[in-house]
């Protein structure tokens, strides 16, 4: 068991370190973490006015007014989650590349964006791709502009303003050449792809990339590869979200998905989203609070006494890491097989629950992972 834990160690931990060190993943994961909070609004907004309990929907019917108050919050804010990332992403990412015009950069992006939109001229913005439709899009374009602003800064390609302009001048000339290079080209190519088939930019991405990646992420072996991945990376010590960042744009896709079929009143289409792995991790990656029940019930050892004092009220909330290291869990080989079959265990019998019905699929509605 020593030499598969050093084998495990060996391999894992530099894998782990280089996917960690990547900027835009690390930006990408702080992005969607930073929108939770409007995420997790508009999902109790959507569980409100659909919510079948008792007179509840009796109520809504002869007060329509609070049932589209709730579908007014849900509208603008969950339906639109591309738009947000879309302000988080380059602001965040631009930082990490340690451009100094984080807010330039990030409008700039909002309009090399909307330049590969099918708009309709002085008049609207297609709600489709500001949703979960729009994701990948914003993702490549939250990638792209930031980093052509970064190439510009590091080759000097920047119009430079004498001592004593004020700085929201000066930042706004920095950004003046990146942005001619963005807005122009983005318009024409978008443009051109609204005389094609796929008719926007947008739905080449989601056709080609978004989908494809939809359908073979929304799988049980990537789920078990994803799960895998997350506890051994604990396990090594290295937080399991630093190597499953990849994984994040796909769950909220298909959660996404999910909601607005529960919105719709239509058949809810996926299994496998956000509400759902959170039934495989319950106490957070590892699943650790099965054992901190047990700990607390039968644990005879006075330091695992004392461990359970600090370790058990965060572990409720799945703060798993007082338990990771204090017992430890973390490259303990006598801890891995179960810490590491638990949650295939977990995988394999949560997804058959919920693909025989004997468990409702999940509607989409999020709650904070403390939760």
């Amino acid at each position: 068991m020593e030499k598969i834990i050093d084998v495990i160690t060996e391999k894992m931990v530099p894998i782990a370190e280089k996917l960690n060190k990547i900027k835009f993943l690390q930006s990408l994961a702080e992005a969607m973490m930073s929108i939770m909070s409007v995420t997790m609004v508009g999902a109790f907004a959507c569980l409100f006015a659909f919510i079948d309990i008792g007179g509840w929907q009796d109520f809504l019917a002869e007060h329509a007014y609070i049932s589209s108050f709730f579908m007014n919050v849900q509208s603008v804010t969950i339906t639109i989650i591309a738009f947000y990332t879309l302000l988080a992403l380059p602001y965040i990412y631009s930082e990490k590349l340690g451009l100094k015009n984080k807010l330039s950069v990030m409008i700039l992006t909002v309009a090399g964006f909307l330049c590969l939109t099918p708009v309709e001229l002085y008049a609207s913005i297609p709600m489709e791709w500001l949703g979960h439709k729009g994701l990948f899009s914003v993702i490549l374009v939250g990638f792209l502009v930031p980093r052509i602003c970064k190439l510009c800064l590091d080759h000097n390609v920047t119009i430079k303003m004498p001592a004593g302009v004020p700085r929201a001048i000066e930042s706004t000339f920095a950004t003046l050449i990146p942005a001619f290079i963005v807005c122009f080209p983005l318009c024409l190519l978008g443009r051109f792809l609204q005389t094609t088939e796929f008719m926007s930019f947008h739905n080449v991405i989601y056709t080609l990339i978004q989908a494809p990646l939809r359908e073979v992420g929304n799988t049980l072996p990537v789920l078990i590869l994803m799960e895998m991945m997350s506890t051994l990376a604990m396990f090594c010590g290295i937080h399991g979200t630093s190597v499953t960042t990849w994984y994040t744009p796909l769950q909220t896709a298909v959660t996404q998905e999910n909601l607005a079929a529960f919105t719709a009143g239509e058949p809810l289409p996926n299994i496998i989203i956000d509400g759902f792995t959170n039934t495989i991790t319950i106490g957070g990656i590892g699943a650790t609070l099965a054992l901190a029940i047990v700990m607390l019930i039968v644990v005879k050892s006075k330091r695992y006494k004392e461990i359970n004092k600090i370790a058990f009220i965060p572990q409720i909330f799945n703060i798993s890491e007082p338990y990771l290291f204090g017992i430890p869990i973390m490259l303990n080989p006598i801890l891995f097989l179960p810490y590491i079959g638990g949650v295939l265990f977990n995988c394999f019998s949560s997804y058959i629950l919920v693909s025989t019905g004997i468990i409702a699929r999940f509607t989409g509605v999020t709650v904070a992972w403390t939760v």
